[in-house]
């Protein structure tokens, strides 16, 4: 190897000790503050072997039967029931008896004598006293001395009985802290306040610094303290202890969970790392209407205090980037439509819940979307509605028709049905020269509330169960006979009985004539009984009876209070050869039904207090509807406890009968 090459070597060297040595002091400049040195001996320089070691750690411990007095441990002493000999401790602090008496399993017997000699204060071991001490001293062994108390105490005055005459008993030190100590409060020597100690927050699972800033609140019960710092995102706090010992920290951060969290300051802590965890949310995309998480996956996507996307595939764990306010889209693969929600996490967040609707269809079975009878049969029933006069004087034109989904009116024993707050859902009219409503937007699978409107006329109430429509014909037909509004001059009710026609109506063909009947106990009411009397007066009468094609069949009445009326329906015997178009009709296929209108409390133009169907019958006794050799039907009971004034008791018999002619 050449001079010059040696030279070179040497150089670089040195370059690199001059490197080194200037890193070092550094690193020493940078922790010019001592850290703790414990300290393990009394003020009067004895040694410690156990309590308090003035870093927050501890010299020693005591066996069990011993206590730490001084810094020592000591025998504790079992003085209970005896007043002499051995306390346990290997001495006789138990007490000494008089000369005169014997010291027996720690029991002095005998008869006791004075004995005070060289003693000025305590027992005279005769049940008396030799003297007692000034105030702040302490009877030892028979002599008088001060007490100073520097148990647990190293530095600063020991203490004291209060009221202690410090002339006679002047102050004394437990002794002084040694260099970098001080004296605290409690007479021990402590540690001055240690370096700082840096703070840093992390993610509990991937002990990573975490995203955002950390407030955290430290509090220390033994020092009386409490500060809250703030630790940025990725970044360390420099924390000026107040000293040593068991501090509480409780770190929250935004997206993340507050942790509390307990560390003891030693005198060679230099870090505390702190961690929370971060806030984990199930997510779930339902069908909005029947609030089922949906059965196929999305993908969502989401902006707002942070901004991502992630797989859906049933009820899924997201974790969020901070609380506050997000949008998220949920896009399912199939079958539904896109859901959109604006949301604001909180710490209390556990659910998110995503709506989305099913993507409508033709043949879907849901009524919507601006399908109708019309354009999608197989969703929408048609619900068509015709009107004329109880009276049958012929069409009544104009009506306005509101539909519900709930019942727009509420039972009320006291003055019959009343009107609801209930909104309906759809209204259709005509005009002055129509007497029927088609409306069409709605499901097979629903209840459909009528309310039919017209000036003059009793509002008239209805409800269809459109799940009981054949989607083939796709039509809910009915006809209405609408009452006039009830004069002073009427009766106080009106029963009117309608039933399907002939035309526009699928097989089976209902009879096209039926009668109504009512029967009292002073008589009966019908086609061939147009009028009843009872006790001269009139108490009923056959306003119509107009056979053909559907009706109506009305009939009047004022019963009194109590009296029960038979409300009974026929199909007349037809001669097959006279009346050839009755073949084959049956009064099971007749859709008829029966509407009451009367007089109430608050109603004295009347209302409709109830109604009996015949196909409602066949609901829950399905058996019945084939029977064609039944021609009388039962319909209802009819009893009135307060006339025109409280809602009328109706009873349906749903009972079928056949006549002998």
């Amino acid at each position: 190897v050449s001079t010059q090459s040696t030279g070179l070597l040497s150089t670089m060297k040195s370059i690199i000790l001059l490197i080194a040595l200037a890193f070092v002091s550094s690193v020493l400049a940078q922790d010019t503050c001592p850290r703790c040195t414990p300290l393990c001996q009394n003020g009067d320089g004895t040694p410690k072997t156990c309590g308090d070691n003035g870093c927050g750690g501890s010299c020693g411990t005591c066996a069990s039967g011993q206590e730490c007095c001084k810094g020592s441990c000591v025998c504790i002493p079992s003085c209970a029931g005896r007043n002499c000999g051995d306390d346990g401790c290997g001495g006789n602090s138990c007490g000494i008896c008089s000369p005169s008496q014997t010291c027996s399993n720690g029991v002095c017997s005998g008869a006791a004598t004075v004995d005070c000699t060289g003693r000025t204060c305590g027992s005279n071991r005769a049940g008396g006293s030799c003297g007692s001490c000034s105030a702040g001293q302490r009877c030892r062994a028979g002599q008088c001395e001060c007490y100073y108390d520097c148990n647990e105490r190293n530095c600063g005055n020991a203490v004291q009985p209060e009221g202690t005459n410090t002339g006679l008993c002047p102050q004394r030190s437990c002794g002084t802290c040694p260099s970098g100590f001080t004296c605290g409060s409690n007479g021990r020597c402590s540690a001055s306040t240690p370096c700082t100690v840096t703070i840093t927050v992390v993610d509990c699972n991937s002990r990573r610094a975490i995203s955002s800033s950390a407030s955290v609140a430290i509090s220390s019960v033994s020092l009386s303290y409490s500060a809250t710092v703030t630790v940025s995102a990725g970044a360390a706090y420099s924390w000026n202890t107040p000293g040593l010992g068991s501090f509480s920290f409780q770190t929250s951060a935004s997206g993340y969970l507050t942790n509390s969290q307990s560390f003891t300051l030693a005198s060679t802590t230099t870090s505390v790392e702190l961690c929370v965890s971060p806030a984990v949310v199930q997510v779930d995309v339902r069908e909005r209407k029947t609030n089922i998480t949906i059965e196929v996956g999305a993908s969502i996507s989401y902006t707002g205090v942070a901004s991502g996307s992630f797989r859906w595939n049933g009820v899924t764990s997201w974790t969020h980037g901070g609380f506050g306010s997000y949008s998220f889209i949920a896009t399912p693969d199939s079958k539904y439509t896109v859901g959109s929600l604006t949301y604001s996490v909180t710490a209390s967040t556990t659910l998110i819940i995503i709506y989305v609707d099913i993507a409508y269809f033709c043949g879907d079975d849901l009524c919507t979307s601006g399908e109708t009878a019309t354009n999608c049969q197989l969703d929408c029933v048609a619900l068509f509605l015709e009107f004329e006069n109880a009276d049958g004087s012929g069409p009544v034109n104009g009506p306005t028709v509101n539909y519900f989904l709930d019942n727009p009116r509420d039972a009320n024993a006291d003055t019959g049905p009343n009107r609801n707050s209930v909104q309906q859902t759809t209204t259709r009219t005509t005009g002055t020269g129509s007497n029927t409503v088609l409306e069409e937007t709605y499901s097979y699978d629903e209840l459909v509330y009528f309310e039919v409107v017209v000036s003059t006329f009793i509002n008239f109430y209805w409800r269809a169960n459109t799940s009981n429509i054949d989607p083939l014909l796709g039509t809910y037909r009915l006809r209405v006979h609408l009452s006039k509004l009830l004069g002073t001059t009427d009766f106080n009710y009106r029963l009117v009985n309608t039933w399907k026609p002939i035309d526009a109506t699928p097989e089976p063909y209902g009879p096209t004539d039926l009668n109504l009947h009512l029967f009292y106990s002073s008589g009966a009411l019908d086609i061939n009984n147009p009028s009843l009397t009872n006790q001269g007066f009139a108490i009923g009468k056959a306003i119509a009876d107009s056979k053909q094609s559907g009706g109506p069949a009305t009939m009047d009445i004022s019963p009194d209070s109590g009296i029960v009326v038979a409300v009974w329906n026929s199909k007349p015997p037809r001669s097959s050869v006279i009346a050839p178009s009755q073949n084959n009709r049956y009064l099971v296929d007749s859709g008829s039904y029966v509407v009451f209108y009367g007089k109430t409390s608050n109603a004295a133009n009347g209302k409709q207090v109830g109604q009996v169907v015949m196909d409602e019958i066949f609901l829950t006794n399905p058996s019945l509807k084939s029977n064609h050799q039944v021609d009388l039907w039962y319909v209802a009971q009819f009893t009135v406890n307060q006339p025109a004034r409280n809602q009328p008791t109706i009873v349906a018999q749903s009972r079928f009968k056949t006549s002998t002619i």
